[in-house]
Order: structure tokens, then sequence, then C-alpha cells
């Protein structure tokens, strides 16, 4: 059986060099609240849920969610568009239930059973990514974290539990044919920093992986948010490579700027990527961007493709694979999205008039902001960044009492059901323009094939 292996600083396929083009399933396994268009973490959201119908309503709900947001009609649509790869983010919870943390959930087994499956059939390579641990691997709402406090790093339990997890799934899929790898944390942020944690973590998952999994890539990511390798001191494992980030508009608003000149543009995020590649050029091993991408908006579609363009020119040009983050989302940055009209859509829609993504995070910072002018001295910037994850957190709580909940009642059952269809492919649309973008770049030759 053929698998993908690690050859110096290149990926490898039956003896060939390959490079890695693809698409992230973002928020199918693991729900963030700016793609599915509602407020709150992936927890809080199925707690709303459970909440105002019951539990069985809403383990229903969210079964139909996750068989209509990936089945066939979506992979056949990625293998025209010529992606060979897609990094899918999970939580924790799709396999562990937190009262009973001793039994594994058959649910994520299953589910990760079907995406397999519809790997082979139109091979195509995946590489599942851990996006959500017990307590949060950094502050944010993308790892579920309800506290705006990494506390992963803090509870060896918790470590434990993920490095037995990865076991499991090891043992489960070790002759998978089609699964490139296995991502091992995303977006690690230890607040504050842990000296010796991130390494020591990977190096006790990397160890009980290679108990029952000698074929498949392991993948490692930097703190930060993925940008900061100076964590990771060794890799020991051969068949070990370097996935990172890289969202420049997020660090740098003003170049989201359609007005931003476009040559200037270019430049500063070459610059910015070749920063977050000097640690990590010192290992070696290949490099994978698991994430990169851009709000699309209609009104500034040029400026959208021109961003995403020479971005990947510069992964091209450094030999750097790549996954845009995202496939599929409620129209905030996904190539394929509802239509509007769709039940889903009318109701993010009533969502927005009360809570959006971007409202939330000056909230989060003004509260923050006023919170430290109570005080004589002068609050770092640093402090306030990290404040602003907890004041955050505190937000989600009235966000879905406030707002989620009332709207479930407010549309009630009958109508909330049939939400989950609306991400069915027959009944989205795609960016046209952004598709043949892609294409045009997952069609080229494999860079040194």
């Amino acid at each position: 059986m053929d698998f993908v292996t690690v050859e110096g600083d290149r990926f490898s396929y039956r003896g060939k060099p390959i490079v890695f083009r693809g698409l992230g399933i973002g928020s199918w396994l693991n729900m963030e609240h700016f793609m599915v268009g509602m407020p709150g973490t992936d927890t809080m959201i199925r707690a709303a849920f459970a909440n105002v119908f019951d539990e069985e309503k809403a383990t229903v709900f969210f079964d139909d969610f996750n068989e209509a947001f990936v089945g066939d009609d979506d992979f056949r649509y990625l293998k025209a568009l010529g992606v060979n790869f897609i990094r899918v983010p999970f939580n924790y919870r799709l396999f562990i239930d937190d009262a009973n943390p001793g039994q594994l959930k058959e649910t994520g087994f299953r589910y990760f059973d079907r995406l397999f499956a519809l790997c082979r059939k139109y091979e195509i390579f995946c590489m599942p990514d851990l996006h959500a641990v017990p307590g949060g691997q950094n502050p944010d709402w993308h790892s579920d974290n309800m506290t705006g406090v990494p506390q992963f790093w803090h509870f060896d339990v918790f470590q434990q539990q993920m490095v037995d997890l990865w076991r499991q799934i090891a043992r489960r899929y070790a002759d998978e044919p089609y699964l490139m790898g296995y991502d091992l944390l995303n977006e690690p942020y230890l607040m504050p920093s842990k000296p010796g944690a991130l390494q020591h973590f990977y190096d006790r998952v990397t160890q009980a992986i290679r108990t029952v999994d000698t074929n498949h890539v392991i993948l490692l990511e930097g703190d930060f948010f993925a940008m900061d390798f100076s964590a990771i001191t060794h890799i020991d494992d051969a068949n070990t490579a370097i996935t990172f980030h890289y969202y420049p508009t997020v660090w740098h608003p003003e170049m989201a700027s359609a007005q931003y000149p476009r040559d200037q543009w270019k430049q500063q995020c070459e610059d910015g990527f070749l920063k977050v590649m000097d640690s990590m050029r010192s290992f070696g091993r290949p490099l994978l961007c698991g994430e990169a991408g851009y709000e699309i908006s209609g009104d500034d579609m040029d400026h959208v493709l021109a961003m995403t363009e020479d971005t990947l020119e510069i992964f091209e040009k450094h030999h750097v694979s790549w996954t845009l983050w995202s496939y599929k989302d409620a129209q905030f940055m996904g190539l394929a999205f509802p239509e509007s009209g769709t039940p889903w859509m009318r109701f993010v829609d009533e969502v927005h008039h009360e809570w959006n993504h971007h409202r939330e995070m000056d909230q989060g910072k003004d509260v923050v902001a006023m919170v430290a002018d109570m005080f004589p001295g002068q609050a770092a910037d640093q402090t306030k960044y990290e404040l602003q994850f907890r004041q955050r957190a505190l937000m989600f709580v009235l966000q879905k009492e406030q707002i989620l909940e009332p709207l479930l009642r407010q549309w009630g059952w009958d109508r909330i059901k049939e939400l989950p269809a609306s991400f069915e492919f027959s009944r989205c649309s795609v960016h046209r323009r952004y598709a043949e973008l892609v294409s045009t770049f997952t069609h080229r030759k494999m860079s040194g094939s």
C-alpha cells in the first residue's frame, strides 16, 4: 500500500514529489460562529439548540447538518476543481463525552469512516486536524474555548486525553490510503508561555501514534496561532512535517483595503511570509500552509481575488503546499455557500440584526479598554490583547441567552429542522471567479515532479 512520506523538505508519493493544493472543510465537524452565522462556540451553539428544543432534537439537527454539509456532490465538485487535498478540522467532543471520558463515542468514527470513504472514491488526500481540545489550546472561539483562557496547557489530564485519542484514531486508520497525515493541534497559543510544554505534548503524541501507525505523516503547528515555531526545539520522527497558518490582513487590517496598492501589498505579504518561514527553515522539513484566505465581499471581489492569487503565487514560489480557508460557509469566506433565501441564510440574516463577528471583536476590545482605564497604571497592549478573549467569553453567554435562544424559540422546531438542508450542494452557489482562480493553481504541474 502506498502512503505519503516525508523526503527531505518535500512530500513524496509513489516515489515522486507531490505538492498539496486544496481547501479546508471548516465548520463541519467543529462549528465556528462567523462561518455558520450564529454566536457562541461550538458547544454553546449546540447547547442552545438542546435548551430550546431537547437533546434528542438537537442531535437530529446536528446529524442532519453534518450529513448535508459534505457529501458526494461536494467531493465530485472538488475533484473537478483539481483539488488533491482537504484539511478537516474536528472537535474532540466528536469522540469524547466529558461526562463519560473513558468510553470513545462511535459517532466520531462514523463520520471519519464516511469521510475517508469519499476520499478513496474521489482520490483526494485528507488531513484531520484536531481543532478543539479540553480547556482550549488557545483562547479563541475556534478552539471551542468558553473562558478565554487556554487551560489545556495547565492540566496534564487534558493533554493525556488527547494523546490517547490520537492513538485510538491512528490505530483505526493506520492503513487508510488517502489519509495524508495527522495535524496534531490547531493554532496553539500558550498564554502565558510555558517553555517546553508544546514540544513535550508533540513528543508524547508522536510516540503514541507511532506505536500503532508508522505509515502516515505527522504535522506540527507552531505557537501563537501556528506562526511561531521557536517553541519546537527538535523533530526526531523522520516522517514529520511542518504546517503553519498565514493571515496577513488579520495582523495588518489596512492590507484588506481595496485601495492598498497591489505591488506594495504583494511585497508586504511576502516579507511577512518570509519572517514566519525563518522559524521553520532550520527543520529542513516539508511545509504546508494549513490556512490562508480572505473575507469575500461582492463589492471588493477583484481585490479578494488579487490577494488570493498573490498569496498562492508566494506559496508556489517557495514550494509550499497549501489549503485555503475555507470550502463552504454561510456567505463569509467560503468558496461555496447556501443561496440567499434558503432557510439557513434567512435565519442568519435575522441573527445579524443583533450580532456579527466583527462587532463582537470591537465590543470586546472596547470593554477591556474601559476597564483598564479604571486603574491608575497604563495597561500593556499585550495584557489588553489577552484580556479581550476573556471579555468575549463573557459575551458568548449573553449572546446565547439573549440572541440565539430567543430566535430559535421564535422560529420553532418545524422551521428550524429545515435549516441543515440549506448546506446541500444542490442548494449552494459557488463564487465562480474564485473557483476559476483556484483551478488555475490546482491544475498546475506538480512542482519538482
